[in-house]
């Protein structure tokens, strides 16, 4: 290694980047740890060897750069590296790589900088959004409508296949040249005022055909913000309504007197009044309902009769009247209400919930509610089956232990009653021999305590505590489990080895979750070492106080092992290796573990098996240690 000035040294020590320097023959004179996490070597088994010695798999390409820049002299950056290690176990890793070149004061060049930053993530995401972007241009592709996008300042950047299949005009072309002449002046103006003031903005012109021929279209388009509130981009819609456009040009040359053009209008307005399935509603501003559309008795089964001339606290839920008064204030008020939900009363005594929007006009309300009841019950129905999914977890963990349970309680009561008999049977003899008598009491005894001890571990991960959280004795906690699995581990022939840590600080914890934890992870490693014949099946069981205010619980088994390919899925909810596996037990292990502020993760142990490792905050200021 070179000499480093302390800032040098600090830089290399503390940067959240991989750092190296690079000889002009490839070897390495300086690293910092997070470029180890590349190939897996450590810091001084870097020092002095080669790329090619230490990453051959990408030695090839380095070699490249590093020639190329020796032979131009100029810095090469934003080379995509990825896959490393022998094993293959970051191969879905992938760093941003940098390069410059380190000369003198007479412009040789004395060795190549190198830095090197993980965009793993940023790739995921790349390749999410261009999924993504692929099921939206499906989509839009395959609409009835014209669909375009513009950036911030108005220019057209991406028209769906609908647009291109009627204008066949490419995206560079000037897409104003389609509208008719006699509407580009009010169509730019509307434009202009719309991307100034930032508001949708909407209208209805004709647009020219690849045939020559015109057909009007209502167009809208909609501002995109960002988080900071500013428009980044324009997404809008072209909607062929030539039909009609045309049908009220014909309206209107038949409308030869305002009576009749009045006339027409209130039957149109009537026709949606009367077909729209959302509720319709004009009320005063007492809320007293004065007029209502036909989807009123579609959706709740009431009457036109039953419903006008009253309010509608008669049909509101109980638990909704105070809102419900609460917004009507607001609507006579001046206000609008753009969103607001409620439960209204059906004929048959249910409950239906209603989004509404609605507006006050010369003293009067008008007012438009949509059927949300499905939406609901949906998201309800997600709310109890992702509870249910928990649950089932916890229900199939505790089903593998049932043999475990009994296994263990049988064998004290076995004792019980066979030392019951034998103290029987002294007792019938001529001369009872009591000081065997009281042996065999004694032996009783110590059998009924041990099966009160199981029994009090599993009233404890079902006891009324349930649910609540509360200073945990890390040390008696896995004491218990290992108590609840012993018949389970016994009856696979595993041995255990225990190495509990004393003097352990107390955690603040759910216990029955974190008892949750610890089963499920000791009945899959048992069950990893089940079908183990060819070396000894041994469960470590591993508590520890680290540097760091956390206690450390490491489960490690020799068993069959993760596969290397897997390793980085298997907390992923429902991923399972196992035939009949729910893909949900570690997912939801690692989500209970890391509602305590604690983390959970796997490595493979060598040279068989695999090790889990459970960390757990100490609950500061709490230093009551371990009996």
């Amino acid at each position: 290694m070179i000499d480093q000035a302390p800032e040098l040294q600090l830089l290399y020590e503390t940067a959240p980047v991989g750092l190296a320097f690079l000889s002009p023959d490839c070897r390495y004179l300086q690293i910092n740890r997070h470029l180890t996490e590349i190939c897996g070597i450590s810091v001084a088994d870097h020092i002095g060897r080669s790329v090619r010695d230490t990453v051959p798999q990408v030695a090839d390409q380095v070699e490249h750069i590093v020639q190329t820049i020796l032979r131009t002299g100029e810095p090469i950056i934003g080379i995509e590296v990825s896959g490393q290690r022998p094993d293959g176990g970051n191969a879905e890793r992938v760093w941003l790589t940098y390069w410059h070149p380190l000369k003198d004061t007479a412009g040789n060049i004395l060795g190549i900088n190198v830095v090197a930053e993980e965009i793993t993530e940023r790739k995921r995401a790349e390749a999410a959004l261009a999924e993504s972007e692929a099921r939206f241009r499906e989509l839009a592709d395959n609409m009835s409508q014209f669909a375009w996008t513009t950036d911030a300042s108005g220019r057209r950047t991406w028209f769906n296949k609908r647009w291109y299949d009627y204008t066949g005009m490419a995206l560079d072309d000037d897409w104003q040249k389609l509208v008719h002449p006699d509407h580009v002046e009010r169509v730019n103006t509307r434009i202009r005022e719309s991307h100034d003031s930032g508001k949708p903005w909407e209208d209805t012109y004709p647009l020219r055909g690849r045939d020559g021929n015109f057909r009007w279209f209502l167009t809208r388009a909609m501002p995109i913000r960002n988080e900071g509130g500013g428009v980044v981009r324009w997404f809008g819609t072209n909607t062929d309504v030539t039909r009609q456009v045309e049908a009220e040009k014909a309206l209107r040359s038949l409308n030869e007197s305002l009576e009749y053009r009045v006339a027409e209008q209130a039957k149109e307005r009537d026709r949606i009044w009367s077909v729209s399935p959302d509720l319709l509603v004009m009320a005063d501003t007492n809320g007293t309902l004065l007029s209502v559309n036909p989807a009123w008795t579609a959706t709740l089964g009431w009457s036109e009769g039953d419903l006008l001339g009253t309010t509608a606290d008669w049909l509101c839920h109980p638990d909704d009247v105070t809102r419900n008064h609460t917004e009507l204030a607001r609507l006579v008020g001046g206000q609008k209400t753009l969103h607001f939900e409620n439960r209204l009363r059906h004929r048959d005594g249910s409950y239906r919930w209603l989004s509404w929007t609605a507006v006050p006009d010369e003293g009067r309300l008008y007012a438009v509610a949509r059927d949300v009841t499905d939406l609901k019950n949906a998201e309800e129905q997600l709310r109890v089956s992702r509870h249910e999914l928990t649950q089932i977890s916890r229900q199939t963990t505790m089903g593998a232990m049932t043999a475990s349970i009994a296994h263990e309680v049988n064998q004290p009561l076995a004792a019980i009653v066979a030392n019951a008999n034998a103290a029987l049977r002294w007792l019938a003899k001529g001369q009872p021999d009591l000081t065997e008598v009281h042996s065999i009491l004694k032996r009783i005894v110590g059998d009924g305590l041990r099966a009160g001890q199981v029994v009090a571990s599993i009233r404890s991960m079902f006891g009324k505590d349930r649910g609540e959280t509360s200073l945990v004795t890390v040390n008696d906690l896995i004491d218990e489990v290992l108590t609840l699995v012993n018949g389970e581990r016994a009856s696979h022939r595993i041995s255990l080895r225990k190495d509990l840590g004393e003097g352990l600080p107390r955690v603040m914890a759910d216990r029955v979750q974190i008892q949750q934890v610890l089963v499920n992870l000791i009945m899959n490693a048992i069950e990893a070492m089940s079908t183990v014949a060819d070396r000894e099946r041994v469960l470590i069981v591993k508590s520890e106080g680290g540097q760091s205010e956390h206690v450390l619980i490491t489960l490690q088994d020799s068993g069959t092992g993760i596969d290397p390919a897997h390793m980085d899925r298997i907390f992923d909810a429902f991923f399972t290796t196992k035939d009949r596996g729910m893909g949900m037990g570690l997912s939801i292990c690692r989500s209970i573990v890391e509602s305590h502020g604690g983390q959970l993760w796997a490595s493979a142990h060598n040279p068989h098996g695999t090790s889990f490792y459970l960390k757990l905050p100490i609950t500061a200021p709490d230093k009551v240690l371990d009996g």
